[in-house]
């Protein structure tokens, strides 16, 4: 159990290895949750209900997202403590030299237990929750494994700070950017480039990233120059942008399978104050790389009465640059398949078929592989996607990653 006062002693939870196996608000489920098992008063974590948890009152010294920030990179890739939840979501599609495909996730999620800094000088003091979580996906194997990690952001065992690199490559004194919980970590390789790492064991052999990511674009701003609406409500908003088209190389180890891989990564960071609306049970949120160079994110978030809600701000950005925000207006997302987990009995989509009027783009989304459930902390679905369809008449092919959330007892 977390400390109610959260700064009385370290916790750190080991690595938990799941056999088999933003998103864009996942990050909320996950650490209001931990917020809500620190409070004796509150309900536990494996009892506590998600749609009152996402929907509880915040204190009101948290800041807020209440208009576009004038954001600023790379200083912008770092923490910001003021607000109350924060998380990095880094995923990728990956393919070995045997053109062999795998997914990734590695995620770091921030929660702040108060507004402000801790009082009290010490390397133990922290008002900050970090939690993390590590999945592989491997086409060969027909496999996904996942893990999770979560520590007080104190004493040097979680946390997250930013500060540039120079131009001639000198590191200014303060912490070039990076986010870690204990060995698994991202962080600044150089100017534009990111390294992560995390290795973890499963049930059936070790499991490890090692891979450097390369910026190619500017930073895409989601709904009002990265002002992102959750819902209606004054303030339920956060600020949210990606950087899409990375290019990734480096190593994955899948058990006795230790192969080079190249592809493309995906980095949300989004950062609020904000919570669910009262009604809304879940989301299903997509990212999708097309071959023409074509990027979008666009997500549902569903409400009590299974309709989805309005407010959702999405991005369709093109190789030339421009980024244009999607509505839920905008797109119709219909099923084609469903898929019922064996370990946890949930029943999630199994399959997709997207339909962009506006932009001429029709899409049909399918799992790599079916079982691609988390089951972490709580469990959700997290996978990678193959992507393929028609833009303006012209066959696309693609990859991407989907998050599906509220579809069962703890998700």
């Amino acid at each position: 159990m977390i400390p109610s006062n959260g700064q009385n002693a370290i916790l750190s939870a080991s690595t938990r290895p799941c056999s088999k196996g933003a998103h864009s608000t996942l990050f909320l489920l996950i650490s209001l949750l931990l917020i809500s098992a620190c409070a004796s008063a509150q309900p536990s974590l494996a009892s506590a209900d998600v749609v009152s948890v996402l929907s509880r009152p915040l204190d009101g010294g948290f800041a807020r997202a209440l208009a576009p920030l004038d954001f600023q990179f790379p200083q912008d890739h770092g923490p910001h403590n003021d607000y109350a939840t924060e998380w990095w979501y880094y995923t990728g599609n990956l393919t070995a030299d045997d053109d062999a495909a795998y997914g990734y996730q590695l995620t770091f999620f921030r929660s702040a237990l108060a507004p402000g800094e801790a009082e009290r000088p010490s390397d133990f003091a922290t008002q900050q929750i970090y939690m993390a979580h590590f999945a592989v996906t491997s086409a060969p194997a027909r496999q996904h494994v996942s893990f999770d990690r979560f520590s007080r952001g104190a004493g040097g065992v979680a946390g997250a700070s930013a500060a540039p690199l120079s131009s001639r490559g000198a590191r200014n004194t303060a912490p070039r950017y990076q986010v870690w919980l204990d060995d698994w970590r991202a962080e600044e390789a150089g100017p534009g480039q990111m390294r992560l790492l995390a290795a973890a064991d499963s049930e059936d052999g070790p499991v490890a990233i090692d891979l450097t990511l390369t910026q190619t674009r500017p930073p895409l701003l989601h709904g009002e120059a990265g002002f992102s609406r959750k819902g209606p409500e004054v303030g339920n908003a956060n600020h949210y942008y990606s950087l899409v088209r990375m290019d990734t190389t480096g190593q994955i180890v899948f058990g006795d399978a230790q192969v080079g891989v190249s592809g493309l990564s995906w980095m949300d960071h989004e950062f609020g104050s904000s919570a669910l609306s009262r009604d809304a049970v879940g989301w299903d949120w997509f990212a999708v790389t097309l071959d023409n160079g074509v990027v979008l994110m666009f997500a549902e978030i569903r409400a009590q009465s299974g309709a989805s809600q309005e407010i959702f701000e999405g991005t369709l950005s093109f190789p030339d640059g421009r980024q244009l925000s999607i509505s839920h207006n905008d797109f119709e997302l219909m099923p084609t398949d469903q898929w019922t987990s064996p370990n946890s009995g949930i029943t999630y989509p199994g399959g997709w078929r997207v339909i962009f009027p506006q932009h001429d783009i029709e899409l049909t989304i399918d799992p790599l592989i079916d079982d691609q459930e988390m089951d972490v902390t709580f469990t959700y679905y997290e996978g990678a996607t193959v992507v393929q369809g028609t833009m303006n008449g012209k066959p696309v092919r693609g990859r991407g990653y989907v998050e599906l959330t509220g579809y069962g007892a703890g998700g």
